[in-house]
């Protein structure tokens, strides 16, 4: 009676996530958020209409892009990128509603700085590639 009471015992301690050794401890990552203004576009064939966007990136400690937000309030618009390990650099817009591939595409320079295209049809000016 008491070999059982001590085998009980002693498997609810060897079981227990508290008492175990092969639980192991799950590192949390924070990342914090870098805020910024910069201009940007919206370009139609007729057109090439200005904004300011809000832009919102986290990086990586090796300082890797991880996350890129752009906001527009003058188009309504937001744009969401985000690193995946075995896709690559994927976008997501409030126009679309879907997340896709997007490679990043020189614009062009107005002497000011240079233009890239975040998504089709929009640009964002002096914006980092990595």
């Amino acid at each position: 009676m008491i070999m059982k009471s001590f085998f009980l015992i002693a498997s609810l301690f060897l079981t227990s996530p508290v008492f175990a050794e092969t639980e192991k401890v799950i590192e949390q990552k924070t990342y914090r958020p870098f805020r910024y203004e910069t201009k940007c576009a919206l370009e139609t064939k007729e057109e090439f209409i200005e904004d300011n966007c809000v832009v919102i990136e986290t990086r990586e400690k090796g300082g890797a892009l991880r996350t890129r937000n752009i906001f527009s309030n003058r188009f309504s618009l937001t744009i969401k990128g985000r690193f995946d390990k075995e896709k690559g650099y994927m976008t997501w817009d409030s126009h679309n509603k879907y997340e896709y591939k997007w490679e990043y595409k020189v614009g062009g320079n107005d002497g000011l700085g240079v233009w890239t295209y975040v998504m089709p049809g929009f640009l964002l000016q002096n914006v980092s590639w990595d």
